[in-house]
């Protein structure tokens, strides 16, 4: 009976009160990892926008996320590919519980290519979930597998055409010298 008792209490005490998640971090540029700034940060609950900011000229943002919700966080710049990941933070925590829970994530950013279908960014680049009675935030690593192969395929032609973007525009075709072999004599046929 005590130990029945035990659980109605738990079960109980585990409805009220909440930890929220704070997400902190910046925003940066592929390849070089430099700050990003002016990139404007969409926070969507379940949904609906719930925040709407721009980082500074740092690329620094912070988001505090309730619990009890599933989150979009998109990240965009004029110019650059918006790219966005989502948190799901719902499930119960201690009564009176009010801890906080800070986590960085880092965001890199990349400039649009021409010609290159990057829709697929449209996509969450990561799925965390947040246990409130916890504290704990885990990735899952099933959806990164998942979507893995046609991310790396997409960057590696965002890789080429960035370094075709490097060549000057007229390169110059080089052409092998025509080889010529001397037969020990010179001069013309008599």
């Amino acid at each position: 009976m005590r130990i029945l008792l035990f659980f109605v209490f738990l079960g109980t005490s585990l409805l009220s009160g909440a930890v929220d998640l704070r997400l902190r971090g910046e925003v940066t540029t592929y390849g070089t990892h430099e700050q990003l700034g002016d990139v404007l940060v969409r926070v969507y609950r379940n949904g609906v926008k719930e925040q709407m900011f721009t980082t500074g000229q740092g690329g620094k943002y912070t988001v505090d996320l309730e619990r009890g919700g599933y989150y979009i966080i998109r990240f965009s710049r004029p110019g650059h590919i918006t790219k966005c990941f989502a948190v799901d933070t719902k499930g119960d925590a201690w009564k009176g519980d009010t801890r906080e829970v800070s986590v960085s994530v880092e965001m890199t950013l990349f400039t649009n290519v021409s010609g290159l279908d990057l829709s697929f960014f449209d996509l969450p680049m990561g799925l965390a979930r947040f246990e409130p009675l916890t504290g704990f935030l885990s990735w899952d690593k099933g959806y990164e597998e998942r979507i893995r192969p046609e991310l790396d395929r997409l960057m590696a032609e965002v890789r080429l055409r960035a370094e075709l973007e490097r060549v000057p525009e007229t390169v110059m075709e080089v052409q092998p010298k025509a080889r010529t072999r001397s037969l020990g004599h010179h001069g013309g046929h008599r």
